[in-house]
């Protein structure tokens, strides 16, 4: 089947794309204007649709276009393809454009569509490879968590001794959560540099929800104790950023800050949410609980189009420029800490350098950092029912 590859210069018209297809919220325009926000003009990004024969879209990726070791290497990141049947067929144009357009040497391919028999073997016979030196499963999955439309959906799948964490957590005397978008004052108001957070949250528009924790000391002031962000479409959500203070976890704010997202979440329609790897380290129990049956995925693959080998470039320009972000919007919020982001460069080091480190905290000690991403996630959608009993509705 013949293909055709056309970029998308308008917002309006790819968002609308992405919400009607079902596509993941990493696609949505203001996931990749955010990351180059924050990444700088080493960053590009390239919308494009791919039409078959009868010019119908099959596929869609916002392109990542850096330049890594002095050569341009082209990533996408839950890319949309309608049929699993035209995966090796998308990718196949993505490649083409990325070499002929951009004179890229690699395309990173990641899609959001289910794998099904036969679709790996079909992904190899295109010239497609696994990443080398990145174990991937044999069979890569997605655990999916549907938030149902009421509180008694999410918390009649829970345990009791979650539900109390969750409540000890938001009547911590002192702790306040608040909801930060790009019109209010809320950060400012309390003491918190704004400027990058206002960029990301314009950037984002109305498909972000940002949920800041501090808490006020008896002088009245407010010191954060951890955000977490969501971006969502009408079907699914995923966690964009987060990070949290050391006490922060240990009030369980981590736990309260995502169960006030979850509300705010089926306020918004969301149906489900982005649960993750279920072969990361230490999944949690309550994602294990809550996640519908796992979701096989396609996973990572790559092709080489040029005379340069694969293996010879890696993805420590972008891991790096990740790390930085992740950072920035931690410091941004007050927090010492940066915890890995759910941004679209990927995931970051394994390591959090900086003064945590010298202060003992198991987020920062090497090979853990994923653990902690795992562990901030894990009471997702956890008892509304208890958080609706400690706010007092």
């Amino acid at each position: 089947m013949s293909t055709t590859v056309s970029p998308c210069p308008n917002r309006k018209t790819w968002d609308a794309t992405v919400r009607v297809t079902g596509g993941h919220p990493q696609q949505l325009w203001g996931i990749g204007q955010a990351q180059v926000s924050a990444e700088g003009p080493g960053l590009r990004v390239d919308r494009v649709m791919v039409h078959d024969a009868e010019q119908r879209t099959v596929g869609y990726a916002q392109l990542l276009l850096r330049r890594e070791a002095e050569r341009m290497v082209a990533g996408t990141v839950n890319c949309h393809v309608h049929r699993p049947e035209d995966l090796p067929l998308v990718a196949g144009a993505l490649a083409g454009w990325a070499r002929e357009e951009h004179s890229g040497v690699l395309l990173r391919f990641q899609a959001d569509t289910p794998r099904t028999p036969g679709t790996a073997e079909a992904m190899a016979a295109a010239g497609f490879v696994r990443p080398p030196g990145e174990p991937v499963a044999a069979e890569p999955r997605r655990l999916e968590v549907l938030l149902g439309e009421t509180e008694k959906d999410v918390a009649g799948r829970l345990s009791e001794a979650t539900l109390q964490r969750c409540r000890a957590a938001l009547r911590t005397p002192g702790v306040t959560v608040r909801e930060i978008t790009a019109q209010s004052r809320a950060l400012a108001n309390i003491g918190l540099r704004t400027r990058l957070i206002n960029q990301l949250l314009d950037d984002l528009g109305e498909d972000s929800l940002l949920l800041v924790a501090t808490e006020a000391a008896g002088d009245g002031s407010e010191t954060a104790l951890g955000y977490l962000w969501f971006v969502h479409t009408r079907g699914l959500a995923m966690i964009y950023r987060l990070g949290f203070t050391r006490r922060g976890r240990d009030l369980g704010v981590d736990d309260a800050l995502l169960l006030t997202g979850i509300v705010e979440l089926q306020k918004r329609r969301v149906q489900r949410l982005d649960g993750g790897d279920p072969d990361e380290t230490d999944v949690p129990r309550v994602v294990q609980e809550l996640a519908a049956p796992e979701r096989p995925v396609l996973g990572p693959w790559e092709r080489s189009l040029g005379e340069v080998p694969a293996e010879e470039i890696s993805s420590e320009a972008a891991d790096a420029a990740a790390e930085r972000s992740d950072t920035e919007v931690a410091a941004e919020l007050g927090l010492d800490v940066a915890v890995p982001s759910r941004s679209s460069a990927g995931d970051v080091a394994d390591t959090v350098p900086g003064p945590a480190a010298e202060q003992g905290d198991p987020f920062a000690v090497p090979g853990r950092v994923r653990r902690a991403r795992d562990l901030t996630r894990r009471v997702v959608g956890e008892g509304l029912s208890a958080l609706r009993d400690a706010a007092g509705r």
